[in-house]
């Protein structure tokens, strides 16, 4: 039991927890965060470096009179500056040493990187996914290449987070959309749709999930490699020997399992596009939900009922002349002379007679020949098929270079073979959605690089048409 627990409060005080636990954390969670900030933030002194006592009893003044959380409380400043400063110190996290005849105060640097994970995990902040895929990748290579075998730790460590972090966004569009239709105001669920959903939830990368420079475009390098390391016996064997000297103790049997348990950790990145499916699930319901409550809103009625309640018993007591009652004399604004006329019937509409209109050969012709143009250039899969099995003939495949333009069908047909290459590179989830690459089945339309085709209609970079299985 003691190995498996860990030594939490061998590294911080006992008593750290005391002012986050008590009546008003709050204000003391408040306080202790402008303290940090101010005297040992960024750009302050650096956490161990001491300062003397009234120099934080000062600050600690300045942040109530600033912004005072104990407004309710009538006791002088510096006596509450004094007592919050003793709180701080008797829960650990303000230690007073005294140098001579003068106490200073300081912030252990456990205490500070304490205080360091406690706001990183509040302030919770889109992450970029890319990056700490990239890392395990680079990271297995430096192990594959002999240099650095304690990277394979580190790798699965960054795998496993962000595998986690995908499955949590997951949760956490769950559990805040069904904190936001608690809202009763519209205002209160904009504010939270776009603060908290938007701005915190999202993968900040995610919006590149769909393309060629996909955030995650490494994760088959990293399995490929995983699988090496697994079946090359020198390299399972050197890592399992780096285990047992670094973090076993010479035990070759926990070493293994350490390895085993990295190994499955890096592995689970081939389900990463089951998890990917289920976020966007996910997101899609959320954003149908928000839609769903953005239109019940704008269409409801709303208060109306109680603002007609309110405006009719104002009219019962405000004097006649008031501003807010109709400028009528008397009291027409309480009798029948004041309410709405009623409703007249509709006056019945008599349809006009359609004038019969007998149109001209000459206009006839004209109609007939922009139908046929129409026609010409409507490009249906069946021309299209007819257009590239007359140049194919008996070959699998044919250039753009060998394409003849004799007619404008031939030229619209020519500029849809263009377009369907233009879309090679769509993502192969979205092909079969695509009606132009579903066009003519069998049929496989790709540029080919660095290479251009020059006709008397258009230049263009080349294209390569194929048939049957890609």
């Amino acid at each position: 039991m003691e190995a498996s627990t860990p030594p939490l409060f061998e590294r911080l005080p006992k008593d750290l927890f005391r002012p986050l636990a008590a009546t008003n954390n709050l204000r003391y969670w408040d306080l202790l965060c402008r303290l940090m900030i101010e005297m040992w933030g960024d750009g302050g002194r650096s956490p161990g470096e001491e300062a003397p006592k009234t120099t934080v009893i000062r600050a600690i003044e300045s942040f109530l009179v600033a912004d005072d959380p104990w407004e309710d409380v009538e006791s002088p400043i510096t006596i509450r500056a004094h007592g919050i400063f003793n709180f701080f110190c008797e829960s650990g996290w303000l230690s007073q040493r005294r140098r001579g005849v003068i106490d200073h105060v300081t912030v252990r640097p456990v205490v500070a990187q304490f205080f360091t994970v406690l706001t990183e995990f509040a302030h919770h902040k889109p992450e970029f996914l890319g990056g700490k895929v990239r890392s395990i990748f680079l990271n297995l290579r430096e192990v594959s290449a002999g240099k650095a075998p304690e990277l394979y730790p580190e790798a699965a460590r960054q795998a496993k987070q962000c595998m986690a972090h995908i499955i949590n966004t997951s949760c956490r569009v769950q559990d805040l959309m069904d904190v936001l239709v608690t809202k009763t105001t519209a205002s209160e669920f904009v504010r939270g749709f776009f603060e908290e959903y938007i701005e915190k939830v999202f993968i900040a990368d995610y919006s590149d999930f769909r393309t060629n420079n996909h955030p995650l475009q490494y994760r088959s390098d990293i399995v490929s490699l995983t699988l090496q390391f697994q079946h090359d016996t020198n390299l399972r064997q050197s890592l399992i020997t780096w285990y047992a000297e670094k973090q076993a103790d010479g035990d070759l049997l926990r070493a293994e399992a350490l390895y085993e348990r990295d190994t499955r950790l890096l592995l689970r990145l081939r389900d990463v596009e089951e998890h990917l499916r289920r976020l966007d699930e996910e997101i899609r319901v959320a954003h149908q939900r928000a839609m769903a409550f953005f239109e019940y809103k704008l269409r409801s009625p709303g208060n109306f009922d109680k603002l007609i309640d309110q405006a009719i018993s104002a009219a019962k007591v405000l004097e006649e002349g008031h501003i807010a009652l109709p400028g009528i004399a008397g009291i027409y604004h309480a009798s029948e002379f004041g309410l709405a006329k009623p409703r007249t019937p509709l006056r019945e509409h008599v349809s006009t007679t359609v004038a019969e209109f007998v149109p001209t050969i000459e206009e006839l012709a004209k109609e007939a020949l922009r139908q046929r143009m129409n026609a010409d250039r409507n490009v249906t899969p069946l021309k299209l098929a007819q257009y590239v099995a007359r140049h194919l003939g008996d070959q699998s495949a044919i250039r753009s270079d060998e394409l003849s333009i004799d007619s404008i069908i031939d030229l619209c047909c020519y500029q849809r073979l263009l377009l369907i290459a233009s879309r090679d590179g769509c993502p192969q989830g979205k092909r079969k959605s695509d009606p132009h690459l579903q066009m003519v089945p069998g049929m496989h339309v790709t540029f080919v690089p660095e290479t251009n085709t020059r006709n008397e209609y258009m230049e263009h970079q080349q294209f390569v048409i194929r048939v049957g299985r890609k």
